[in-house]
């Protein structure tokens, strides 16, 4: 049972990052306003033409690699200080961060319990 759980919060946290970093380069979503600091945050790392890029390929990658159960822990390290950021902006800069928390922060963390065998090994 706890096999198909985990298989939900990979695809579910795998496609989430696959559809923002795509569309980070499509842009066929609008993201509509955060809160002043997030804006401000998200303008700079843009305006860098180097930031978001990078972060956009990775979440594509690495979102991909989930969805395959491909590089599972791997992934999870790559984003754990990505979804650091996230979850820290919208914690202390938006007033209602919990659909932000509840459709990344919480799949992502479900993911580090399932796989934090793994994880151990990796860095021990």
């Amino acid at each position: 049972m706890s096999d198909y759980i985990e298989i939900i919060f990979r695809w579910a946290f795998g496609l989430q990052m696959v559809f923002w970093g795509l569309n980070g380069f499509l842009q066929w979503v609008k993201i509509p306003p955060a809160g002043p600091g997030i804006d401000k945050f998200v303008g700079a790392c843009v305006e860098t033409k180097f930031i978001m890029p990078v972060v956009k390929t990775l979440e594509i990658i690495f979102g991909g690699f989930l969805l395959l159960g491909f590089m599972i822990p791997a992934s999870l390290l790559i984003f754990g200080p990505l979804i650091f950021v996230i979850t820290g902006l919208h914690v202390f800069h938006n007033p209602k961060p919990w659909g932000i928390l509840a459709s990344f922060t919480v799949p992502y963390l479900a993911l580090l319990f399932f796989h934090s065998g793994s994880l151990l090994r990796i860095v021990h």
